[in-house]
């Protein structure tokens, strides 16, 4: 479940946000290890969580179908994919929900400072 927490400043060498919440922590360094080269970068047409535009759609559907997609794999609109996982089997569903917590709360806090 994401919840509102507080951001702190990136690392200088980093874009991404980091927030306290320990929950939110795990997400970023397994986002990092394995959602980022995409998401990061709009590999495959993966949304960027950092453009709020891009993610501002997902945001209004429901967190369980996100993990759903996350989790399973998922094929979106003009031939983008989502492999299941994020292409780490290794992964438990857990861990994937982590990571999908914390892109969330990244692009809300993304949307948030742009208004």
């Amino acid at each position: 479940m994401v919840v509102a927490t507080a951001a702190v400043p990136a690392a200088p060498s980093s874009p991404y946000t980091e927030f306290t919440d320990p929950h939110l922590v795990q997400g970023r360094a397994l986002w990092l290890d394995t959602c980022e080269g995409c998401h990061g970068y709009g590999i495959a047409g993966a949304p960027i969580p950092m453009q709020p535009t891009e993610w501002a759609p997902r945001l209004r559907k429901p967190l369980p179908l996100l993990y759903r997609h996350a989790i399973e794999g998922f094929f979106g609109p003009d031939d983008t994919y989502m492999p299941p996982r994020g292409g780490n089997p290794e992964l438990s569903d857990s861990q994937v929900r982590a990571a999908v917590d914390y892109m969330v709360a990244l692009a809300r806090h993304h949307i948030n400072v742009t208004r």
